[in-house]
């Protein structure tokens, strides 16, 4: 599978487990600011892409561990960008 498409996997992934933990709080706690949630994402995303293996930088960047990292900033964030895209009411 292109590299492109498990990091876009991954981060729907991300997405799904972060609205799934969210929901009932905010459902619990619907006052409560949840500013802090960028970092959780980033976390979860982060964490699946670098277990994963996956770089999307590997023809760009001559260090594989510099690819696998920015490729799990890429997929945390996106993520949010997910999120932000396709709000739910």
């Amino acid at each position: 599978m292109d590299a492109l498409a498990i990091a876009l996997f991954l981060s729907i992934a991300t997405n799904r487990i972060i609205e799934a933990v969210t929901a009932p709080v905010k459902q619990k706690f619907p006052a409560l600011d949840l500013w802090w949630l960028i970092y959780v994402a980033w976390a979860v995303g982060g964490g699946l892409a670098y277990l994963s293996g996956v770089n999307l930088f590997g023809a760009y960047l001559p260090d594989p561990l510099a690819g696998r990292i920015l490729t799990a900033v890429v997929t945390g964030g996106g993520s949010n960008l997910i999120a932000d895209v396709f709000k739910t009411k």
